[in-house]
């Protein structure tokens, strides 16, 4: 059925506190709708599980990931400016309110065995590899060696940021407000630069 994206992201902000606060399995519907203001008529036409909810939940994440790599890769700019415009979209997205409070979600219910379905996962194939087509680029016009692979390069980048940002929130070891954000860039981008520029 044709959702009306107000009332679509009420129900998806209801859900996302729901599941944060009590887990899918002990959540419920009927408080689901009272937070959405919504009838529960109307949200099991919406969605008729909370696995549905679940995988809508997931679907608006791979939405910004798709967003966030809407950065393109210009070759009348140096490495250092071209990597830092990746690094600080990167940046933004981890930060995203949303983005982490469904990641939390969908990481304590990998912890329970329930997993994205396959076209999620084929989506987050996907997402990544456009990554990996722009460190192909920089290493096309010889920006980037190409001792190691653009996979390689990619997981070393990510790796980094997601120690540096992304893990330490979701296991609750650090918060938004104590990360040192420019220090981070920096020897992100100093890293990526000294390793993987062509020499």
């Amino acid at each position: 059925m044709d959702k009306k994206p107000e009332k679509n992201n009420l129900i998806l902000e209801a859900t996302t506190e729901e599941f944060l606060s009590k887990g899918i399995d002990a959540a419920s519907m009927h408080n689901i709708a009272l937070k959405a203001e919504v009838s529960k008529r109307t949200l099991y036409k919406y969605y008729p599980s909370k696995e549905d909810l679940y995988f809508a939940l997931i679907d608006s994440i791979l939405d910004q990931v798709s967003d966030m790599h809407s950065f393109t890769y210009n070759k009348d700019q140096s490495l250092q400016e071209l990597i830092s415009s990746v690094i600080d979209a990167k940046i933004k997205l981890t930060l995203s309110e949303s983005f982490l409070k469904v990641s939390k979600i969908i990481f304590g219910e990998l912890l329970k065995g329930r997993s994205p379905s396959d076209q999620q996962l084929e989506r987050m194939n996907q997402s990544e590899s456009l990554f990996i087509n722009w460190i192909k680029q920089a290493q096309n016009d010889d920006l980037l060696t190409k001792e190691l692979s653009p996979d390689e390069m990619a997981n070393q980048f990510h790796s980094i940021l997601k120690g540096k940002i992304y893990w330490p929130i979701i296991l609750g070891f650090k918060s938004k407000d104590n990360l040192n954000l420019e220090e981070i860039k920096k020897n992100t981008l100093d890293f990526f630069v000294r390793s993987f520029s062509k020499k």
